[in-house]
């Protein structure tokens, strides 16, 4: 049975509105084709739309492998923004706060940005960017790897603090890809620190815990704007650009439910912020599971309007689509 939202909520969130607008943001984020003028924010819904439509297309072969998290693959699809409550020109949802949900990830990002960029960039002094990797390892080894990883970086900082030649300051980030030619995973880190002297040493401290690493795998950079919005996108990208292929007048997008699935597995639980020496940072990663949110262009209405992924928008119960999305006919998701 899908849950309603029933009007008695829409008081109790109605307060949510304004900081809810912030949300905006993550329709300019992490997309393809990615707009930055001033457009409509009816146009918002329409991108949500786009998301929550993939976002199912890749939940529902998640489903069928039948994992440990095959309940939480259920409550995206059946729940996250599956019912929206107009009320007049408001539009109220629940939300899954899931990791693969890529609904909740562009409000996450946008969220993020707007929360933590002013502080880092008063907080952070010579900003540098600096991932960190190792070899490429089995999914069965992964989660025990990704343990090692951050109990390593511990270790370096804590040696760090001791020795006080250098402070580590800044945001640790966890990142998880799948290499499709070899069918491994490449766990990694990225931050952003202050200072390249304590960046470079961060980089040999590494090398030595992981001797097969290679010197060049790992980078360090001068940090600006946008690399302080990339570290904020999340960590399994769940579709990328190489993900997606133009097939006529479709756009084809390649799915890989065993390895999404099995990072997924191989991070839960664990945290994939981390602040590290900046005490006014509580980098959670976590959304109100309901928002309610201003919509520019709508009549002022009472209505329930229910997700149909046949048609990739919500409808009313008298048949009328609440953004026009066309995503079912844009988007092919193919399972590989």
């Amino acid at each position: 049975m899908t849950n309603v939202i029933c009007s008695s909520e829409i008081k109790k969130e109605s307060a949510n509105k304004k900081a809810d607008k912030k949300s905006l943001l993550l329709d300019k984020l992490a997309q393809p084709g990615t707009e930055t003028q001033k457009t409509d924010r009816k146009n918002v819904l329409k991108r949500r739309a786009v998301a929550k439509y993939i976002t199912n297309g890749i939940v529902f072969p998640l489903i069928n492998l039948h994992s440990s998290l095959e309940k939480s693959y259920w409550n995206t699809a059946k729940r996250c923004v599956n019912e929206l409550l107009q009320n007049e020109n408001t539009i109220i949802g629940r939300y899954c706060n899931n990791r693969w949900c890529i609904v909740c990830n562009r409000i996450r990002t946008a969220r993020m940005i707007n929360d933590y960029l002013p502080v880092i960039k008063k907080e952070i002094e010579e900003p540098h960017f600096v991932t960190l990797t190792i070899p490429n390892v089995p999914g069965t080894e992964l989660r025990e790897t990704i343990t090692g990883m951050t109990r390593t970086i511990i270790k370096i900082n804590s040696t760090f603090r001791h020795k006080k030649e250098y402070r580590l300051k800044g945001i640790r980030k966890l990142e998880c890809t799948y290499n499709t030619t070899s069918n491994d995973y490449h766990p990694h880190l990225h931050f952003i620190l202050a200072g390249e002297k304590a960046g470079q040493a961060l980089i040999n401290t590494w090398l030595h815990h992981y001797p097969a690493a290679t010197r060049a795998a790992q980078n360090i950079k001068k940090a600006d704007e946008g690399s302080l919005v990339e570290l904020f996108k999340y960590s399994t990208k769940v579709v990328t650009g190489k993900n997606f292929t133009k097939q006529g007048n479709q756009i084809e997008l390649k799915v890989h439910p065993a390895a999404l699935d099995q990072i997924f597995g191989a991070m839960y639980g664990k945290r994939v912020f981390q602040a590290m020496g900046i005490k006014k940072l509580d980098l959670s990663e976590d959304i109100e599971e309901i928002q309610a949110q201003e919509i520019e262009g709508l009549v002022n209405a009472i209505e329930i309007y229910s997700w149909e992924q046949e048609v990739s928008d919500w409808v009313s119960p008298t048949g009328q689509l609440l953004t026009g999305c066309t995503a079912n006919e844009t988007y092919k998701i193919v399972k590989c």
